[in-house]
């Protein structure tokens, strides 16, 4: 982390209207800056706000996060950010994302230093290196326990307020567009109960009794699939200003897309 990097973090929250933050950005890197002077300000700032500071870990993921965004456009020097990508997924130990660059990283490796076997040119290997991004970045998995999910059972589906779907211990509350299906195709969806509401009969008949197999969460997009026996649930959130759904235990997990599909 760079001086410049708190100050902009500062001057991007100053409608909290803290003093400690206001501190923070009204710093000038013009002038001589102590870095460890700006860490204490900006540490005075997050417990003004009663915040705590992101983990290492958390902050090299956002660091990640960051770079691969840029490759989802035609980029020059896509192989450098990449590179880089694959770089931090080693030194913080993300075995699964390092796995996931991995080919890019031989490839641009092969192209830098071997014997380019394949012949590829510089906007070729930009162009696989974009693609790659693009493909990883709608499909990466959120790293979430769902064990206390699977098995359950559905015992029952109310439809008076949102579409809840009630389970042995917890339930799945939905309040953005849906869809059930199976290795065939859609069986139902949200669009076909606005306009037939004698339809939620067949998605009772449809998912009570049935256990949930697999629960998979798509961070990006956001995604969620939850398996219940052949059938499929897809949940995804479409609103910028209303939350989504819910999915609880009614125990210790609870997890929910908040406005703008934030996973909390």
């Amino acid at each position: 982390m760079q001086a410049s990097d708190y100050i902009d973090w500062a001057q991007h929250h100053l409608y909290l209207d803290d003093s400690e933050i206001k501190k923070l950005a009204g710093m000038s890197l013009k002038e001589l800056v102590n870095l460890f002077e700006i860490e204490k300000m900006f540490d005075d700032a997050m417990k003004s706000l009663q915040l705590k500071a992101p983990s290492e870990e958390e902050c090299a993921n956002a660091y990640i996060k960051g770079l691969h965004s840029k490759l989802l456009m035609p980029v020059l020097h896509a192989d450098q950010i990449a590179k880089e990508i694959y770089r931090c997924t080693i030194a913080h130990e993300f075995f699964e994302e390092q796995v996931r660059w991995q080919d890019v990283s031989d490839m641009i490796d092969d192209f830098q230093y071997g014997d380019n076997v394949n012949g590829y040119t510089t906007d070729q290997i930009n162009r696989i290196i974009t693609t790659h991004a693009r493909k990883l970045w709608h499909m990466k998995p959120e790293e979430v326990d769902f064990t206390s999910l699977l098995g359950q059972k559905i015992t029952d589906v109310d439809s008076d307020i949102h579409f809840i779907i009630q389970l042995e211990k917890g339930a799945v509350i939905i309040e953005c567009p849906w869809r059930i299906r199976h290795a065939g195709g859609i069986l139902l969806g949200e669009t076909d109960l606005q306009s037939n509401q004698r339809g939620w009969k067949e998605v009772k008949e449809l998912l009570v009794g049935k256990t949930i197999e697999d629960v998979q969460l798509f961070e990006q997009c956001p995604l969620l699939i939850v398996q219940f026996d052949h059938l499929f649930l897809d949940v995804f959130h479409a609103s910028a200003y209303f939350d989504g759904w819910t999915l609880t235990d009614e125990d210790d997990f609870y997890l929910f897309s908040m406005h703008g599909g934030v996973i909390a």
